[in-house]
């Protein structure tokens, strides 16, 4: 360690470190938003099958009623 120069120490204490710390944390928050995101897409595509299923029901259920009266 004896052949850096001296201003490296510093450098690497007060702005290198905490720039990959700041970086890490950015990381662990960007992955567990896109889980976040993830999930709540699935939810949706859950949600819409299910709304096209019942509509579809309600649509014969029309259907059927119309055709008696």
């Amino acid at each position: 360690m004896e052949n850096l120069p001296s201003w490296l120490n510093p450098l690497m204490q007060w702005v290198v470190v905490p720039v990959i710390g700041w970086l890490w944390v950015l990381h662990k928050v960007q992955s567990n938003q896109a889980t976040d995101i993830a999930v709540l897409q699935a939810m949706t595509d859950a949600q819409a099958k299910q709304d096209d299923r019942i509509m579809k029901k309600l649509d014969s259920i029309e259907t059927a009623l119309r055709s008696r009266g």
